[in-house]
């Protein structure tokens, strides 16, 4: 059998090893040391098998294996390996090491193929170090201009461009990808939810990919002091927000079954006991496969964060951060890999990815398809999330067969 499990879980297991949180998860930021490292690890790999490397808008990696038409537009295949603070072991970094052991199947088996294959490692895709989501991807497929890059800081306040040179990452190939240059993406994720495990489907093929929205809002008060300042007389930011992030609560249920909301972080100033917030700011992630349905939330929230402000005479300032459009995904290659997954003996269930993903924005320019393997429990983004290796390797045979189909 050309796919190996063991050399897919000793990829897993070294790149893991990239770890700034050793023991409380799995903690790899991106531009970080521990990220360059694990990047490092999987270029040393493709330049085994004799894939030319090269380095792209915003730190993209892209891994390739020409074809007998190498002009051709190339079927892609990769993830992301950059986490969230205190993460899991598999989010992101299967699509990575599925496409790294596809790719040496097709150079050990020798298989002839017509389009170039590349392996792709999408930067900053979680947002946890830079507060943008997909940001690797939205460069490189033109909807941010790589001159933002020096706009977009960190809590440390080091830009993304600061960034990558401290890393000593250098871009060899500033273009951004056209529909000339992508004949497919492809890319195996863990579901990062529960549906496949209920149902006890060992694949998941999935048809639509939720639109996000993410918002950074900062409500602007007064700080006074706690025991000497009246009730009717404070501008208090901290209640203001609390009262909008219940608004948003309500907001996401009224928006239909597949609509969700949340606020996943937030600050106070001065933060002390004694001290009414002067400040307040929060994150807001809204989701829908419904573009309708999710521009209409996110006015609702515009109109509840001023409508709250007004009645407590507070500023406010919102700032659109991460933005994705709902993306149906290619019918054809999902017809594909149904085929495949049948061809190895396994049942699929077309699905909707609730999560975000770097191939919904590559949907824009070419065909694009998601496995999904289950996830147990649905547990994701924490240490506890966990994928059996037998899925990984099932989704990882299902994307090589596809991608060789693709690429003849």
């Amino acid at each position: 059998m050309p796919i190996q499990e063991k050399r897919i879980q000793k990829d897993l297991d070294t790149i893991n090893g990239f770890n700034a949180t050793p023991g409380n998860g799995i903690t790899r930021l991106t531009l970080t040391p521990e990220y360059q490292g694990a990047v490092d690890y999987v270029v040393k790999e493709l330049k085994l098998i004799g894939a030319d490397i090269s380095i792209g808008p915003a730190g993209n990696v892209r891994g390739r294996l020409g074809g007998t038409d190498d002009g051709g537009p190339a079927v892609m295949m990769g993830s992301h390996l950059d986490t969230v603070a205190h993460g899991g072991q598999f989010d992101g970094v299967v699509g990575v090491v599925t496409a790294l052991e596809t790719a040496r199947a097709i150079v050990e088996e020798d298989i002839d193929h017509r389009l170039p294959v590349d392996v792709v490692i999408f930067a900053e895709e979680e947002g946890s170090r830079f507060s943008r989501g997909l940001l690797g991807s939205s460069v490189w497929t033109g909807l941010m201009g790589a001159d933002q890059l020096s706009t977009i800081k960190d809590e440390m306040d080091i830009s993304y461009i600061d960034a990558m040179a401290r890393a000593g990452v250098r871009v060899d190939d500033r273009r951004t990808l056209t529909p000339s240059d992508v004949r497919a993406m492809l890319e195996v994720h863990i579901e990062q939810g529960a549906v496949l495990e209920k149902g006890g489907h060992r694949i998941g093929l999935v048809e639509a990919i939720a639109g996000i929205r993410q918002l950074d809002i900062t409500i602007k008060g007064k700080a006074d002091h706690a025991g000497t300042t009246p009730m009717a007389e404070r501008s208090d930011a901290l209640q203001a927000a609390a009262r909008i992030i219940i608004a948003i609560d309500e907001i996401a249920v009224d928006s239909g079954p597949h609509s969700v909301a949340t606020v996943g972080r937030i600050t106070c100033s001065p933060a002390q006991v004694n001290v009414i917030p002067g400040l307040a700011r929060f994150s807001v992630d809204v989701r829908s496969p419904d573009r309708a349905l999710l521009e209409s939330a996110v006015d609702k929230i515009t109109r509840a964060v001023a409508d709250i402000c007004r009645e407590r005479d507070l500023d406010y300032d919102i700032d659109r951060m991460a933005a994705a459009e709902p993306v149906l995904l290619s019918s054809n290659i999902i017809e594909v890999l149904e085929k495949n997954a049948r061809k190895n003996n396994a049942a699929s269930l077309k699905m909707i990815s609730g999560a975000g993903h770097d191939t919904a924005l590559v949907a824009g320019l070419a065909e694009a398809g998601m496995i999904f393997v289950p996830s147990r429990d649905g547990l994701s983004h924490c240490p506890q999330e966990f994928t059996r290796m037998e899925d990984i390797v099932l989704g990882c045979e299902i994307l090589l067969d596809t991608v060789i189909e693709i690429a003849i």
